[in-house]
């Protein structure tokens, strides 16, 4: 599969490097981190890094390419594989379509290649592995893209997902002269307003009678603290783990451009993947998320969590 991946890289003189709508760091990180690879080791090539852009954007500004360069060109999806996260410009027009991701989803669109590791923690770890593998050079600044996607999506090496090989294959980005420090401080250091807006989150969480914690973002709180839908939802979502009575938690926040609501759902141990996949979403076992039409939908969710919760804890 990887030499496929290989052979497609050194055919085209035009690649689009794409992922997921409302990017996290790790998509953001696997992006960033296979284009500047790409970028470096041919030089003469036509590279572009495309998709919508938030608050959690380290790096560049975003490429504008138009249906004609999309016709002639390898077209990279990273960290999903599910049409619904995807901006359907992406993949509308294009000669080739690769896929790379990590999550527990089978692709839903067409496609010529599709290269999963279901068991990776995150796409970050899998582009930094095929990179190594391809024998393509990581740098300095490739290296920092990789590391932070890689820390996004295992919290900082906290979440289970992180595994062995995921340990050793930052330690290879480390090699690289990448500054921790200088990455940490850059992603968590924050304003007062920001800490003052999660203690106004947090005062707001309300919980069911089975450990879930829950809180609905509408228009009227984003407006009112002048939030993006981002921020609020993947931004704020973790305020509510962490506590010792709180199994899992979820957060609905309303996308004013698209007019629906989108779910994150988190979980210290049970799996909850399930649930979002009922609502037609996905993710990973104990972090992922889904896209609802309506408050009543949330409420069904929550009673779906909560009963979840109250299974496995019986």
């Amino acid at each position: 599969m990887i030499n496929k991946i290989l052979s497609l890289i050194e055919e085209y003189d035009s690649i689009i490097i794409a992922r997921h709508k409302n990017p996290d760091l790790d998509a953001y990180g696997s992006q960033f981190g296979l284009y500047y690879a790409l970028r470096e080791r041919y030089p003469n090539k036509n590279i572009y890094a495309v998709g919508d852009t938030n608050y959690l954007n380290k790096f560049k500004e975003l490429d504008e390419v138009d249906d004609n360069i999309y016709k002639k060109s390898l077209v990279f999806i990273l960290d999903t594989v599910v049409s619904q996260l995807i901006d359907y410009n992406v993949y509308k027009s294009y000669d080739k379509l690769v896929l790379i991701d990590h999550h527990k989803n089978d692709p839903n669109i067409n496609y010529d290649l599709a290269y999963q590791v279901k068991d990776a923690s995150s796409c970050s770890e899998i582009i930094t592995e095929l990179l190594m593998d391809l024998g393509i050079p990581i740098s300095k600044t490739t290296a920092r893209a990789l590391y932070m996607g890689i820390i996004g999506d295992t919290a900082r090496f906290l979440h289970s997902n992180t595994s062995s090989k995921t340990l050793r294959l930052a330690a290879e980005l480390l090699d690289r002269g990448i500054d921790i420090t200088d990455i940490h401080n850059s992603l968590y250091t924050e304003t007062k307003k920001s800490k003052n807006m999660k203690n106004i989150f947090f005062n707001k969480t309300q919980y069911t009678s089975h450990s879930v914690a829950y809180n609905k973002n509408d228009v009227d709180f984003l407006e009112k603290y002048d939030l993006t839908t981002n921020y609020a939802s993947r931004g704020l979502v973790n305020q509510m783990g962490g506590m010792e009575e709180v199994e899992a938690w979820v957060n609905f926040t309303f996308n004013k451009e698209e007019k629906n609501i989108i779910c994150e759902l988190r979980s210290k141990r049970i799996p909850v993947l399930s649930i979002a996949k009922k609502y037609g979403g996905g993710g990973h076992l104990k972090a992922c998320g889904c896209t609802l039409n309506t408050w009543a939908e949330t409420d069904k969710l929550i009673e779906d969590l909560d009963k979840l919760m109250e299974e496995n804890n019986g």
